[in-house]
């Protein structure tokens, strides 16, 4: 049997360059670990500065370069209101919960998470996020259950 395994992780190899696992499969993967929060209150994407009205993605890009992406998010009881810039490959997230109060938040991107507290007011801001999917996650003090947003690409 010890032979076989060194032919075993020599064909595993092979076969990884030879058609490597797509990226959107290992995402998918990951992004599954949100069923850990399935009793979450999902917050869906309510506004995007960066779609029209239609909900097609602006062609103009002039009127976005450089600019802050805003992003609002709303379930029952609860508005997530983000400003998303561009640093480099990395974004920085500045946000406030609305109503404003305390809340432990995580932020999800694919591969890691960051956790940080909003203050009194509900404002956080959080700096070094990957280019990618997102997704915010809110434990807010005596709410019944935890908000989570839709996932979006920031």
């Amino acid at each position: 049997m010890a032979e076989v395994e060194p032919l075993l992780a020599e064909l595993r190899e092979v076969l990884d360059r030879a058609d490597p696992i797509p990226h959107a499969v290992l995402a998918a993967g990951r992004s599954s670990f949100v069923w850990r929060t399935i009793d979450a209150e999902l917050a869906e994407l309510s506004a995007d500065s960066q779609l029209t009205s239609g909900g097609v993605r602006s062609g103009n890009a002039s009127t976005t370069a450089g600019a802050a992406r805003l992003l609002t998010f709303e379930a029952a009881g609860i508005d997530i209101e983000v400003e998303v810039s561009e640093t480099g490959s990395t974004r920085q997230l500045m946000g406030q919960i609305v109503p404003v109060g305390e809340a432990r938040l995580t932020v999800r991107w694919v591969g890691g998470e960051r956790a940080l507290d909003a203050d009194l007011a509900g404002r956080f801001t959080v700096a070094g996020i990957p280019a990618g999917a997102v997704s915010i996650a809110i434990i807010r003090a005596g709410a019944p259950r935890a908000v989570v947003t839709s996932w979006v690409t920031i």
